[in-house]
């Protein structure tokens, strides 16, 4: 067996969920008939394609990138 092929048998990541989030992707995934593990991967495939889309359009307009607001602005 190949290297790569090891690293795609195991988990890269093991990730906490509290019992609440747990129990809700288990509701969705459930109903879309696919695993949670996949409804979850493919969640963080959207979530760092929009991070990646986000400071690539930041660089363009001359940032460095993505801006956060400022400490306590969301209080």
């Amino acid at each position: 067996m190949t290297e790569r092929a090891k690293l795609k048998e195991r988990p890269m990541l093991d990730i906490a969920l509290d019992r609440d989030l747990e129990n809700r992707l288990r509701q969705v995934a459930a109903r879309l008939g696919k695993s949670p593990e996949d409804c979850a991967a493919a969640a963080i495939r959207t979530f760092v394609a929009d991070c990646e889309e986000a400071f690539a359009h930041g660089q363009r307009l001359g940032g460095e990138g993505v801006m956060r607001p400022p400490e306590g602005f969301y209080d």
